[in-house]
Order: structure tokens, then C-alpha cells, then sequence
């Protein structure tokens, strides 16, 4: 491996989410890593929360959370979560592309084809934004592994919404995780930590603006300590895996979320 560190970009397509484009920003600025592949998602991918279809079956399974989901996903959309082209992320330069469709893993998630795994490989680790659960030979394939965020402590709180359980079980603090990959679900070994305080915030919306500011330094001291050949720590216990809310957690959030919201016009 030379003394820079070359990374793959696994991204949902061509643009992602405004944060994840400043926290890749923030790596090549301040640190020694440079982007040498970027591998993009092409067609559907399993686990994706888009179309009609996949909104029918979220209110088939949680019929009291999705419409209150749908209206903070499309009435929420803060600045951290506007798309912004892969192309335009300041210090990219002209790394390699390739686009492929994913295939889903047998059980659930998904696996990149060969090819798509062979060129992950070619660099010194790979930073998963994109093709939903990652299985598979792509795991293993850079010498450092495929790391990937997790809003929250995956120690005390797995699984999702980002945020959401923390806030409603008036957690005072919660944390971003970034981890290398492994087949179990958000249990993969602590490349990175950082805790946030969550005590004031108001709102579920709050308190995921505060986990997503923090993904820039969460990055840069993840890309730092491999390139140092810091291990990833195992976590001692895995926290609860969490899903969607359903009855009286729907009912508690919404009067919770309510009370927030009136705090924070009164202040």
C-alpha cells in the first residue's frame, strides 16, 4: 500500500445526500486519502425506500407510522439531506466509475457482482453510502474492509430510524458509529466514535441534525486511524435492534414530537 490512502465510494447513483458529500469533502482535505474509485448503483435496490409499491407495503406492515413517516420525510428535508452531485464534491479529481445493479443476497440485502467486487478491491478500503445492506465478497475485498455509518451507539441502539429511539426513550446522549462491515446487522467492529449530546433537543428532527453534523469529524477520524493501522475495536455487547414504531410508540412520538414543536416556537 503507497503512503496514500486510496479509497472506493460505493454511492446510491449519481448525486447523494448533501452530508455525505461534505464528509468526503472533509476526508480529502484533512487527511492523506484520495478517492480512487467511485462505484455507483444502477435499477432498484432491495431495501431502498422509494416507490409506490414499497410505501403499500410499509402501510400494510406499520399502517400508524407510515403517513407519520411520509410527513416527515417530505415535509422535513433539511439542508444535511438535499442531494448534491458526485461529480461537483470539491477534491475528487478523476477517479475510476463504474456503474452496476446490484443482486439481492439470499436471505436479505444485497451482493455486488464480480467485477463490481474485483474493482472495490483494487483500493485500500471502500465507504459504503450506497446499495442499502451490503453482503457478501465486497466485505472482505479492500485490505481495510468496506466501512459504513451509523447514526446511533450500535452498542445500546441498532437498526432505525436514525435517532428516532434515543429521542423517544429521553436518551440525554447518543452518538455516530463508523464501522467496518461485517454479515451481522450493524455489528460490525468500531473504526470510529463520536458521542453527542441530545439532552436539549427538542424535536426528532433536532436531534438528527446534531448525529449528522458530527459525520465529517466521524469520517476524518476513521480514514486517520486506518491509515495509521489503528484496529477496529469489536463492541463488547451489541444494543437492541430497533425497526420502525408501532402502536403506542406511533402515539407517545407524535405527542412527544407535538410538545417539542410548540417549545420550540414559545422559545
Amino acid at each position: 500500500m503507497s503512503d496514500t490512502l486510496e479509497v472506493a465510494l460505493l454511492v446510491r447513483g449519481t448525486d447523494v445526500p448533501a452530508w455525505q458529500a461534505s464528509a468526503v469533502e472533509a476526508m480529502l482535505a484533512r487527511t492523506d486519502a484520495e478517492v480512487s474509485h467511485v462505484v455507483r448503483s444502477t435499477g432498484s435496490v432491495a431495501g431502498s425506500d422509494g416507490g409506490l409499491d414499497h410505501y403499500l407495503d410499509r402501510v400494510r406492515e406499520y399502517p400508524l407510522w407510515t403517513p407519520v413517516g411520509a410527513a416527515f420525510r417530505f415535509t422535513d428535508r433539511p439542508p444535511y439531506r438535499r442531494p448534491r452531485e458526485v461529480g461537483d464534491i470539491a477534491g475528487l479529481g478523476g477517479p475510476e466509475t463504474l456503474a452496476v445493479e446490484p443482486d439481492p443476497a439470499p436471505d436479505f440485502g444485497n451482493v455486488l457482482p464480480d467485477h463490481a467486487v474485483e474493482t472495490v478491491g483494487e483500493a485500500d478500503v471502500a465507504i459504503r453510502f450506497g446499495f442499502g445492506i451490503l453482503k457478501g465478497d465486497v466485505l472482505d475485498a479492500p485490505d481495510h474492509g468496506v466501512l459504513s455509518f451509523h447514526h446511533g451507539d450500535l452498542r445500546k441502539y441498532r437498526g432505525m430510524p436514525s435517532g428516532f429511539w434515543e429521542y423517544l426513550h429521553d436518551e440525554d446522549t447518543a452518538g455516530v458509529t463508523l464501522q467496518r462491515l461485517s454479515e451481522t446487522l450493524d455489528g460490525g467492529a468500531i473504526v470510529a466514535y463520536e458521542p453527542v449530546d441530545i439532552a436539549e433537543a427538542p424535536t426528532w428532527p433536532a436531534v438528527r441534525r446534531r448525529l449528522f453534523s458530527v459525520s465529517d469529524d466521524v469520517l476524518v477520524k476513521g480514514v486517520r486511524n486506518v491509515s495509521r493501522g489503528v484496529e477496529p475495536r469489536s463492541p463488547d455487547d451489541l444494543g437492541d435492534l430497533y425497526s420502525l414504531p408501532e402502536g403506542g410508540d406511533v402515539l407517545k412520538y407524535v405527542v412527544k414530537e407535538g410538545k417539542g414543536r410548540v417549545r420550540q416556537v414559545v422559545e
